[in-house]
This record gives C-alpha cells, sequence and structure tokens, in this order.
C-alpha cells in the first residue's frame, strides 16, 4: 500500500489488497458490501457508479504484454470521496500508473500539489490522464511498426518468400484490434461523465472531466486512424502478392506452352512401336531433336513478335 498525501488530498493506491484490508476499508469508510464484492472479484466491463458520499469506477486500459505481443486489458477500481481518493489494482505491472506514483514520491511538495490538486477531481482528473497520455505512447510505438511495414511491403522481393512480412502485418493488427476493443469500452464508460461529476462535485469539476472526454476522442481519433492505414497497407500487400503470383502464373503459362509441342513430340518417340518416322536413319536422333525443338522455336518467336512475351 502506498499513500501520497497533499494538503487537502489524500490518494491511497492498494495493491491486491488482502481480504482484511478490504474489510477494514469497508469499516472506516462506510463502503457498501457489494461495492467491496465487486473489486474483490474481476469485472467483466467497464462502469461507473455515483452514490451519496462517493462514486464507484472500474476503468480498463490497454497495457502491452510482451509475452504475448498484444494489448491486454488492465483493471483499476477508483474510490473516490471529497477529500481522498483510493485505486485498487492486481498488477503490478500497471506502468503508467507506476510512474506517475513514482513522480508523486521523488518530487518536491509545491510539485505533487500540483500533480494532486486541491480536490478529488483534479487529483482523478491527472490520474485518468496519465493513463490517456500512456495510451498515446503506445499508439505511437504501433504507428512505428506500422511504418516499418509500410516501408518493407514496397521493398518486398516477388520471388522470395513473405510469410514473415504478412504475420508481422496481422501480429500488428491483432495488436491494433485488441486496443481499439479495449479502449472503446472505456471510452464509452467516460461519456457522460461530466454531468455525472458535476452533480457529485460541483461546477468546478465540469471542465477536467471535458478535458478527460475530449482527450479520450483524441485517442480514439488515432486508432481509427492506425486501424484505416493497416487496413490500407494490408490490402496494398496482398495486392502486390496477388499481383506477383499473378506474374509467377504467366510464367509457367508460357513455359507450358512454349514446351508442349516439344514434350509432346518426344514422348511419342518414346512408345514402343516400330513405325516412328525418321527412325533408322543416319542422324535420326539429331533429326527428331531438331523436329522436336522447332515447334517450340515457332511458338517463342510468335510471342515475341507480337510482344506478348
Amino acid at each position: 500500500m502506498k499513500e501520497l498525501i497533499s494538503n487537502k488530498v489524500a490518494w491511497i493506491d492498494l495493491i491486491s489488497p488482502s481480504d482484511g484490508e478490504l474489510d477494514a476499508l469497508k469499516n472506516e469508510l462506510k463502503i457498501p458490501e457489494k461495492v467491496v464484492n465487486q473489486i474483490r472479484i474481476t469485472a467483466n466491463r467497464n462502469k461507473m457508479e455515483f452514490y451519496k458520499d462517493f462514486f464507484y469506477a472500474i476503468l480498463y486500459f490497454p497495457i502491452w504484454d510482451e509475452v504475448e505481443k498484444t494489448s491486454k486489458p488492465i483493471e483499476l477500481n477508483i474510490i473516490v470521496f471529497k477529500n481522498y481518493i483510493i485505486t485498487i489494482r492486481y498488477s503490478q505491472t500497471f506502468t503508467p500508473l507506476n510512474e506517475f506514483i513514482e513522480l508523486c514520491e521523488t518530487c518536491n511538495k509545491t510539485e505533487r500539489e500540483n500533480l494532486l490538486g486541491i480536490t478529488t477531481y483534479e487529483t482523478f482528473y491527472h490520474i485518468v490522464q496519465c493513463l490517456l497520455e500512456f495510451s498515446q505512447r503506445q499508439l505511437k510505438h504501433i504507428e512505428e511498426k506500422i511504418v516499418s511495414i509500410e516501408n518493407e511491403v514496397f521493398k518486398m522481393d516477388p520471388l522470395k518468400n513473405n510469410q514473415k512480412l504478412i504475420y508481422r502485418t496481422l501480429t500488428i493488427k491483432r495488436d491494433l484490434l485488441g486496443f481499439r476493443r479495449i479502449f472503446l469500452t472505456l471510452q464509452n464508460s467516460l461519456i457522460g461523465l461530466d454531468y455525472k461529476g458535476e452533480e457529485f462535485w460541483g461546477s468546478n469539476a465540469k471542465p477536467y472531466l471535458l478535458d478527460l472526454i475530449n482527450d479520450s476522442h483524441k485517442v480514439w481519433n488515432n486508432i481509427e486512424h492506425h486501424n484505416n492505414l493497416l487496413c490500407s497497407l494490408e490490402d496494398t500487400l496482398y495486392a502486390l502478392i496477388n499481383h506477383n503470383i499473378g506474374n509467377l502464373t504467366k510464367i509457367y503459362t508460357i513455359i507450358s506452352l512454349i514446351a508442349w509441342p516439344t514434350l509432346l513430340i518426344m514422348g511419342w518417340y518414346q512408345t514402343n512401336t516400330i513405325s516412328l518416322p525418321l527412325i533408322n536413319r543416319p542422324f535420326d536422333s539429331y533429326i527428331v531433336f531438331c523436329v522436336a525443338i522447332l515447334p517450340s522455336t515457332l511458338i517463342y518467336w510468335y510471342l515475341r513478335k507480337n510482344k506478348l512475351i
């Protein structure tokens, strides 16, 4: 447990709290049993519940999973009273929140007052704001991967195996789709927060809450931009691959067309019969060979003359 205190706001951060800690929290702050039960059990969606003396929020943020190479939802429970705020999470690797807490711990008193604010809506604003900024940072990394794939797409060798490039493209798409799915539910939960928050904190809180909603829209617009860019890049990649396949098919067709008469004649002379023409004559093998390649030579000449190859 970590506790950060300014002149008018106290922030308590709990990581994987025990049942005893949650019971103590419930008894000291008069938190309803149903809220504590929701904290104990991992929820499946974002939600906000406003009560007379506090409001309770469950928010999921997309965080990159290095093992599975995709964004995973990390749950953050937030209980906000008039003078103190409590965050509860079950992940040690909540990078943006850890960074913000470390910043508050290492800065001087004046800077901490600015970070935490003088009201809990300011503290709530700064916490969610740092998480939204972290989402923008993650999108920047996705954008760099997309640009890297874009450069490779237009430099790829059609004669080489491009499965790795296709796999990388699909991996980025999987990450972006996971990020998009998680953030969509977060954005929907923030919509309307300004009206409910104004009733809870007063009119002074509305500009802060509107700023959070606008920032979430900015993140969503970036997600949609990256999604459209990746879809266009994927279409381009498949178009180039199909074009290369078409070229290879054309080459194989031309080779088959040119070689077919020669193979037919050579196959005919391999039949076990006694009435084959040109056999048992001087230089019969050379004559048969010249007869066999003659039609293929004529076909090749015709295709070249008409600029078909």
